[in-house]
């Protein structure tokens, strides 16, 4: 497939050629995202290499809006054509005279689009399945050489390249290239009659800059550390989040919160409350499409709207939600930028290149940044007379509610600042928007993951439920 000419210039022309055609047939507003990827897997089962995939994946999609705000969506991959291009773009015109209004639908008007740097690394087009078959071997091999009862359970490597592009009937007409490569691994480990809980270790990189060395060796050295875990009573105390355990539900919770539909549909626990304290004085929280090298960041988001970074929470006092040119319009704010085709899941391809052409844009966050503290996560742990460090957890947050009951999969029970055991078994309950008001201390430790950038937090007064 070549993405700098041929089929990709079909695909960029005939787009704006449709959405000139459909503008004479009387659509208020047109809107064509078009998307080529390339994306190879290898994946790991069992300590070996289990399956080496590539997939290539290329169309466009149409939504288009009467003068009455009827929003109409159809996409294609039959890019070979002109004419197929084209029936896509009449489909979505036809579906939008059958739908009901959208209340404050719009797309966003032509803005000055600034380049976000290291969003694109052009060794990545020249990495090949030699290359992260490599990787895959080397991650395992650093892993289980910590210790011998140590064992790879699975894992993957992707390296993808796409370009998208968005051209719409209000003068937006972006295109962008970018690249994504993602070395992760789990396993457990075995002695006599006790298996240890999973543990995870990634990279998410921009360029083919793979530690894989780091990753597995970081794993294994974890994994060894979950031997001999013991059952706990249930008590109140603080808890010390690690970054994996940030990134997931309490970050869940965070963009149920923030998410602009949810504010229109009356889903948002913070509705209502721009200017109010939501969470301690030690939570800042912004969005950054625009960070360097970001996994997540964009020049552009999902409807052609410039990249920018956003104050969500400042100091535990709110001061934004995230939106989309409807969701701003609806409730009368500025767009943030944040309309994006994101998938999530469990799929790690569609977790880099989203449901792309194939979905309409909801609001997601780009790097959701939750500010560092000065702390180490020792010296977090060192504040804590009693209570748990945790890893990772099982389970979901409501996002109206923000309640939290999660099974503890990774945990370390801490008395007078010191570890003393790891956990077997044990839960966590509570309300996520009341932990962030008791937040009394970020670490220094940020790490990526694929929607947020977040630290080590210390939240006191937090239920443990013993197994």
């Amino acid at each position: 497939m070549s993405f700098e000419c041929g089929i990709w210039n079909l695909l960029s022309d005939a787009t704006r050629k449709t959405i000139r055609h459909l503008e004479k047939m009387g659509a208020g507003q047109a809107e064509g995202f078009f998307l080529a990827s390339r994306t190879t897997e290898t994946s790991i089962r069992n300590s070996e290499i289990f399956s080496e995939n590539a997939i290539e994946d290329v169309g466009v999609s149409f939504r288009v809006a009467t003068s009455d705000s009827r929003v109409g969506f159809a996409c294609t991959n039959d890019v070979n054509s002109e004419g197929a291009i084209l029936e896509a773009g009449e489909r979505a015109l036809a579906i939008a005279n059958l739908s009901a209004p959208v209340l404050g639908f719009s797309l966003p008007s032509k803005r000055k689009i600034a380049e976000v740097e290291g969003l694109y690394d052009k060794a990545v087009l020249d990495v090949g399945m030699e290359d992260s078959v490599d990787i895959a071997r080397r991650l395992i091999q650093s892993a289980e050489s910590v210790d011998k009862r140590v064992t790879a359970k699975g894992g993957q490597v992707v390296v993808s390249y796409l370009k998208k592009g968005v051209i719409n009937s209000l003068g937006v007409d972006a295109e962008t290239p970018e690249t994504h490569v993602v070395a992760y691994l789990y396993g457990n480990g075995s002695q006599n009659d006790e298996v240890t809980p999973s543990c995870f270790e990634g990279e998410l990189k921009r360029s083919f800059s793979l530690n894989p060395e780091k990753i597995g060796e970081t794993m294994g050295r974890t994994i060894v550390t979950l031997f001999n875990s013991k059952q706990t009573v249930s008590f109140e105390g603080s808890v010390v989040f690690e970054p994996e355990a940030v990134s997931y539900q309490l970050c869940n919770a965070l963009i149920g919160a923030l998410k602009g539909e949810n504010v229109v549909a009356g889903g948002s626990a913070w509705t209502g409350k721009i200017g109010e304290m939501v969470g301690s004085g030690n939570l800042t929280v912004l969005d950054d499409a625009t960070l360097k090298g970001g996994f997540a960041s964009r020049n552009f988001d999902d409807e052609g709207y410039p990249s920018q970074q956003t104050p969500l929470i400042s100091k535990g006092v709110l001061k934004s939600f995230l939106h989309s040119t409807t969701t701003a319009n609806r409730l009368k704010m500025e767009n943030t930028g944040n309309a994006s085709r994101f998938a999530g899941g469990l799929d790690m391809a569609k977790s880099i290149v989203g449901d792309g052409y194939k979905a309409k844009p909801e609001v997601y966050p780009s790097n959701l940044v939750i500010e560092s503290g000065s702390k180490t996560k020792d010296e977090l742990i060192a504040e804590v007379d009693k209570g748990v460090l945790v890893g990772s957890m099982a389970g979901f947050v409501q996002p109206s509610s923000g309640l939290i009951s999660t099974g503890l999969t990774r945990a370390y029970y801490v008395e007078n600042g010191e570890l003393k055991h790891p956990i077997k078994g044990g839960m966590l309950s509570g309300i996520a928007f009341d932990w962030f008001k008791r937040v009394e201390a970020t670490g220094n430790d940020r790490k990526q993951f694929f929607n947020s950038l977040v630290p080590s937090l210390l939240v006191k007064q937090v239920k443990i439920i013993g197994s």
